[in-house]
């Protein structure tokens, strides 16, 4: 969360440095989000990679009923538990700020016509929201009351879908464990969009192996945190490995162009995991807290954003990188997404040693800056201190984008390499977060897990990356995101 605020921040006082006009007190306050974002960043690091080794006693989060500490149930889910189901998709949280845009991306006439509701506490928002909602399209939603600090009442929901979305977060502060539990109970696909690392470990070593008997997916990965890196590195290592000499030893993930903002619910959820998990400065068992399975042997990576492999240090050193043609820069998230990948490596690829880095390029901060300096900018500047529910303007959600690079590559003797290009039109922590979400929850629905094997997966193995491709490739008339392989930057 202070990662995306920082280069935000940074990009800002660019702009300022470089003279452009801008509204009374909109450089001091840019100055002073930077001052503090950094200041958080050099805890959150830690906080949200770091202490995925282990949170302190009272971390975990407490059922509220009987109910909630009830055994699972071991039986398999069957086809005849999903025959019933009256709704293919829950978005839970709807009245959120990204709850509501992906609300509206479905309701604009989606060609698949989902059967589809949109939950929450609160009837009157979302009654409000099922009007407004019903203005833009012809496939409005129906509506379902359930509290997340109500079992009982998440169960009455959950059973009713085939899989459910939540976009209520910080997920650990608002019980998103209840409405995991109620998933795999009542066999219904769960994804979010979760960035809280420390909890999704907590989710994992509680309800993995239960999500696998039931053969449920569980899935916290479906936004900016970490779809982009897992779709780029296994897209990537699955192509090379296509041609019979077995997995990459090297990946890296580039993004060139991150033009975005953050949210007032962002920067909670990365305060809240602070508060909550405290901070390990000395951890150097986090890469893999997400993969379990991995043998020691191959457990390459010593730090969860891994080392790029031309920096020859950490994640966090500058370095020239010959494969991008980039000056390459620590990209802040890759604490949360490199765990992620390193699951979908270690299930894809079983004890193979794998190198994983994420890193972005110098034209990052230049392209956001340029960007900023937009007139839309200048009328509408987007609050460098947003509050909870508060997120960036109308026209940088439209105007902004992603473009970024899977590298995979193979040591000798059987040299080699792929390279996975993905650009997406819109921005990508929040418009396109919400429509990735939206539509890779609904194929879950639709669908079901790759194989039909549950779990707690990624976003590449509950899915397949090829079969993500087609889907975003195919959203919106084929202008939400393109993909291509090979050395051209551009889809020429």
């Amino acid at each position: 969360a202070a990662g995306g605020q920082a280069t935000s921040a940074a990009a800002l006082v660019a702009r300022c440095a470089a003279g452009a006009n801008a509204a009374p007190g909109f450089c001091e306050g840019a100055l002073d989000t930077l001052g503090a974002s950094v200041s958080l960043l050099q805890r959150e690091g830690a906080a949200g990679a770091r202490a995925l080794r282990v949170a302190p006693a009272g971390a975990e989060l407490e059922p509220h009923t009987e109910e909630a500490q009830a055994p699972l149930p071991e039986t398999s889910c069957g086809a005849e538990d999903f025959a019933g189901r009256d709704i293919d998709l829950i978005i839970y949280g709807a009245t959120g700020f990204t709850g509501q845009l992906a609300s509206k991306y479905l309701a604009k006439d989606h060609p698949d016509k989902p059967r589809w509701a949109i939950g929450g506490r609160h009837r009157d928002e979302l009654e409000e929201l099922q009007a407004n909602l019903s203005a833009l399209g012809t496939n409005a939603p129906s509506i379902i009351i359930a509290d997340l600090q109500d079992p009982a009442s998440l169960q009455a929901m959950t059973r009713r879908a085939k899989a459910i979305v939540s976009y209520a977060g910080p997920y650990h502060k608002y019980g998103g464990e209840n409405l995991i539990r109620s998933a795999i109970a009542t066999c219904t696909h769960y994804a979010d969009l979760c960035g809280e690392s420390a909890f999704k470990k907590e989710m994992l070593q509680k309800y993995g192996d239960a999500a696998k008997a039931r053969g449920v997916a569980i899935v916290q990965a479906l936004g900016m945190d970490s779809l982009p890196a897992d779709l780029l590195a296994m897209g990537a290592a699955e192509q090379l490995a296509t041609d019979g000499h077995g997995p990459p030893t090297d990946i890296t993930v580039y993004f060139s162009v991150l033009n975005s903002w953050f949210s007032g619910g962002t920067m909670a959820a990365g305060k809240e995991q602070l508060e909550v998990y405290g901070v390990d400065p000395n951890d150097k068992e986090s890469a893999y807290a997400l993969a379990p399975e991995e043998s020691i042997e191959a457990r390459v990576d010593q730090t969860p954003g891994g080392t790029p492999p031309h920096t020859g240090a950490s994640s966090s050193d500058i370095g020239y990188d010959a494969n991008f043609s980039s000056i390459t820069l620590p990209y802040a998230m890759s604490a949360c997404d490199g765990p992620t990948v390193r699951r979908s490596l270690a299930l894809t690829f079983p004890d193979a040693p794998i190198h994983f880095a994420e890193v972005m390029g110098s034209s990052v901060l230049k392209e956001l800056a340029t960007f900023l300096s937009s007139p839309e900018a200048l009328s509408q500047p987007p609050n460098p201190n947003p509050v909870p529910g508060e997120g960036p303007p109308q026209w940088l959600l439209e105007g902004g984008s992603l473009i970024g690079q899977g590298l995979a590559a193979r040591g000798a003797p059987n040299a080699a390499q792929a390279r996975l290009h993905m650009h997406c039109k819109g921005d990508p922590a929040y418009q396109n977060t919400a429509k990735w979400s939206a539509e890779l929850a609904l194929a879950l629905a639709q669908e079901g897990p790759k194989g039909g094997v549950g779990g707690y997966l990624t976003p590449t193995v509950a899915l397949g990356s090829e079969f993500i491709m087609q889907r975003l490739s195919k959203a919106e008339s084929g202008n939400l995101c393109s993909f291509w392989w090979g050395s051209d930057p551009k889809n020429s």
